[in-house]
């Protein structure tokens, strides 16, 4: 399934090759791989679990998979 995410982070813009507010559909379990890697590099496998789990929670709570766009950051975009 794809999600919607809005781009306002650096890194992202320099990933994607895009500007500030760009919104992009990716793969919602290529968005959790990211963010679990984003979030917590080289942690013991069950924290990456636990990561993964809230990831997702937070996504769905905000819409992403209703096919509302979600921000790239924790901060409102």
């Amino acid at each position: 399934m794809k999600i919607k995410i809005k781009i306002t982070t650096s890194e992202n813009m320099k990933y994607y090759n895009c500007v500030k507010g760009t919104i992009k559909e990716i793969d919602f379990e290529d968005y959790i791989t990211c963010v679990v890697a984003g979030e917590m590099g080289n942690a013991p496998e069950e924290a990456l679990k636990a990561q993964a789990i809230a990831s997702r929670t937070y996504a769905c709570a905000q819409g992403a998979l209703d096919g509302k766009v979600i921000s790239d950051s924790a901060s409102k975009a």
